[in-house]
């Protein structure tokens, strides 16, 4: 019995003596991409010239074009509607035009995946004259949100433009190997006008679905749309993406694709810009209509990788 507890005890002996252990440490990082609407812009092209209908013709079914007459002596143009100039003035005047287009939006700082937005207000800005009226400078609007936007336009005639920016924040994970990334990156928007329900602007199909009647903003503005991205890659180096197409109309409801491009760069981040402008600002049509017409533009953004 002795020997054998001395031959166990030497056999654990030897087996402890072949024994290994490690304690190893490593680190994970994560960080993940980030997107939110950031800045909006305004600004009102002014007329350069006057435009004048017949009022008293429209009974007639015509619209057309006519000359102002202060004295308005029998078979004069007596009911000539213009626009611009006050008081028996027939020259152009856009005063105080801009201030009737404007947009209200409600902002707050930039907020992290899941967390709620933090130092909300409001924010009014009317059109600029002859540059963008925007909520932040490029320098600053990745550092806050827009978690609302209305924009309102009661000048006389079409013609407005406005923006709205897409903030992309790249995850801050850092790739060595940037030939292997392959950032698709695509923008499009769809415009939907909804009528005026106070204006009986829809109709009823059978199904008893409103089915919208009429002239709507989107045909009667001549509404045309652009898109554009600008991105950084992680050493601060701005990333050549190519062009795109300028200003293009486009179907209501229809989903038009603006931005389609891709990257090998290790991003750091994107904006994109979809500009909208009225480009119906010649003749009497260019005249706004009274009748409030609403739309609701959705913009789509994407920032995707691997390319399949």
């Amino acid at each position: 019995m002795r020997n054998l507890l001395v031959g166990m005890f030497m056999l654990l002996t030897a087996v402890s003596a072949n024994a290994v252990n490690l304690a190893f440490k490593f680190e994970v990082n994560s960080s993940g991409n980030s997107m939110y609407a950031c800045n909006a812009g305004l600004k009102k092209v002014q007329a350069t010239d006057r435009v004048c209908y017949d009022r008293a013709k429209l009974d007639q079914g015509e619209l057309t074009s006519c000359t102002p007459n202060v004295a308005c002596s029998t078979g004069d143009n007596c009911n000539c509607v213009c626009t611009g100039g006050g008081l028996g003035n027939t020259a152009i005047s856009n005063e105080g035009n801009s201030r009737l287009d404007f947009y209200r939006a409600s902002v707050a700082n930039w907020t992290d995946n899941g967390e709620v937005a933090t130092g909300i207000t409001s924010v009014y800005k009317e059109a600029g004259d002859s540059s963008f009226n925007s909520i932040y400078a490029l320098s600053e609007m990745f550092g806050k949100q827009l978690t609302s936007l209305e924009f309102n336009f009661g000048s006389e005639r079409y013609g407005t433009e406005y923006f709205v920016d897409i903030c992309f924040r790249a995850t801050q994970i850092e790739y060595d190997y940037n030939s292997s990334l392959n950032w698709t990156i695509k923008g499009g928007v769809t415009v939907t006008d909804l009528g005026d329900l106070d204006n009986d602007d829809f109709t009823y199909d059978g199904a008893l679905n409103e089915v919208l009647s009429g002239e709507t903003y989107q045909s009667l503005a001549g509404l045309e749309v652009k898109g554009s991205v600008f991105c950084k890659d992680k050493a601060g180096t701005t990333v050549n993406l190519g062009t795109f197409s300028g200003y293009d109309s486009f179907t209501a409801g229809q989903l038009k694709t603006l931005i389609s491009t891709s990257t090998g760069s290790d991003l750091k981040g994107c904006y994109f810009r979809y500009s909208f402008k009225e480009s119906n600002t010649a003749g009497i049509t260019s005249i706004r209509k009274w009748k409030k017409q609403k739309a609701k533009v959705c913009t789509y953004s994407s920032v995707n990788e691997p390319l399949n």
